[in-house]
């Protein structure tokens, strides 16, 4: 029965990543909201990860993996349905939250489930190489779904969100079809509260080498985001008088980013061979550095070569996340292993809604979505992210040197 939750896995790591509304969220929004109520859009969806993040990673350790996937599943496809059918802020908002539990009940537990289910099996030295396959069959999915989100996004954007609608509920039968893995670990939170639990999770920091990767996972949900909000805007800013891309502009959106997906896939399936020919430290440093060159230049030059640059957006991420949890999670207890790697992506979260809100008030009440406006907050993101390149630099060595 394990067996069968090894094979689902990238099946399921496919299908979640199957965003048919990226391409055309920040045109969906803008079209019915102006530039401060997108951001508090965004704001709203980060801020209900802060409340949801660690709890759900807490519910996975005492009450399941299966369970919490379920949840995720189910609240995804209540997202998708209101931001089908809803009306005014209020709706979008409450759309946003649901968002934001499908996207927290699966944090943490997914990659638990899947290290848990290969351990149960005897077989966790599997796990690096097939997270890397996960990630690339991830970045496939994602990029295909960039691109049909895209056309079916031209014609009408709420088809974008039917599609991620119909993904959502195939994601509820797949979860149906797991196993639960193995619990004779996950018994011992059962008699822990959750402050107590946090306080198991925050104990684990002490370690300098799980301190400074949590560091550098806060660093880069904050840098990888920042990309992912504002490309849409600025292909548009790029081209105002090309009719193709003003008629549409959702599809040229998403065959940027399904294209930025696919390059990302490559990154992804040599992921583990960069980490062991760099070492750790050099591997995720080097996604740092090019989060920081892909901002930069969008924020400082508004050219078609950067457009094309900006392909290379998911590639942080695609070269950070295999290496990142097989650092990580061995050196986790499962009875905790969710609700830290819940709290350690609650604290990225954290830090870009509270860099979304930053943005909102740069951008000033009213202000128009143009070129000055995006340039500007772009540029602050990429002065932030070269001082948290230089932090992490600076104590990679020490904070490495006994973890690895």
């Amino acid at each position: 029965m394990l067996d069968r939750n090894v094979r689902l896995y990238p099946g399921y790591a496919a299908l979640f990543s199957a965003y048919f509304w990226m391409p055309v969220f920040f045109l969906y929004f803008s079209a019915r909201f102006t530039l401060e109520e997108v951001l508090r859009l965004e704001a709203i969806y980060y801020a209900a990860v802060v409340l949801l993040e660690v709890p759900s990673g807490y519910f996975s350790d005492v009450h399941g993996r299966k369970r919490t996937l379920l949840i995720s599943a189910v609240s995804l496809a209540a997202a998708y349905a209101l931001f089908i059918f809803g009306q005014g802020f209020a709706a979008f908002a409450l759309a946003q939250a649901a968002l934001a539990a499908g996207i927290a009940f699966n944090s943490g537990t997914d990659t638990s489930f899947h290290f848990d289910s290969l351990a149960a099996l005897g077989r966790e030295g599997e796990y690096e190489a097939r997270e890397s396959i996960a990630a690339r069959n991830s970045f496939w999915a994602g990029g295909l779904a960039a691109l049909l989100g895209g056309a079916a996004g031209a014609l009408d954007m709420r088809l974008a969100y039917a599609l991620s609608l119909l993904g959502a509920l195939g994601l509820v039968g797949l979860v149906a079809a797991m196993t639960e893995p193995t619990v004779h670990q996950r018994k011992q939170a059962l008699g822990a509260n959750f402050l107590l639990q946090m306080r198991g999770c925050l104990g684990c920091l002490r370690s300098p080498f799980l301190l400074w990767l949590f560091l550098f996972s806060v660093l880069m949900v904050v840098l990888n985001h920042i990309p992912y909000e504002f490309y849409q805007p600025y292909l548009r800013f790029l081209a105002p008088n090309w009719e193709l891309f003003q008629t549409s502009t959702p599809l040229v959106a998403g065959a940027h980013m399904a294209a930025s997906m696919l390059v990302g896939s490559w990154f992804a399936a040599r992921s583990t061979r960069w980490r062991r020919k760099a070492g750790l430290g050099i591997a995720l440093l080097s996604a740092v550095v090019l989060q920081v060159l892909v901002i930069g230049a969008m924020g400082l030059l508004l050219h078609p070569l950067v457009a094309v640059f900006i392909l290379l957006r998911s590639t942080p991420r695609d070269l950070m996340t295999a290496p990142l949890n097989a650092a990580v999670m061995p050196r986790i207890p499962q009875a905790r292993r969710a609700t830290y790697l819940s709290m350690q992506s609650l604290a990225g979260r954290l830090a870009f809604s509270g860099f979304l809100l930053f943005f909102s008030w740069a951008a000033g009440s009213g202000a128009p979505s143009d070129w000055p406006s995006v340039s500007l907050l772009l540029r602050i993101g990429s002065a932030a992210a070269l001082l948290g390149l230089i932090g992490l630099a600076v104590t990679m060595k020490r904070a490495l040197r006994d973890g690895v």
